[in-house]
């Protein structure tokens, strides 16, 4: 299993979406966060900034809560600012 894809295809584009969207930051000067929200419980939410994973831990409020793109975004911008 990987790290954020249960999938190891998955897991690999992942990587390879993060590592394209790092080059397109760097070609445009701009810094962009990506937030991708699977419709499948078995699978992570994945957030980075800057081409950068950002860990997060959603396990304890995703058993208790339906965490929607909201707070998902809250999150991200929460790294954002504080780098």
């Amino acid at each position: 299993m990987g790290t954020w894809h249960i999938d190891p295809e998955c897991e690999s584009a992942l990587i390879n979406l993060n590592d394209r969207l790092c080059s397109f930051e760097r070609a445009t000067s701009r810094e962009y966060t990506l937030i991708l929200v699977p419709h499948n419980k078995d699978e992570k939410i994945h957030i980075s900034q800057s081409g950068k994973p950002i860990p997060i831990d959603l396990g304890s409020q995703l058993s208790e809560t339906t965490i929607g793109p909201e707070e998902i975004l809250a999150i991200a911008m929460q790294s954002r600012n504080s780098s």
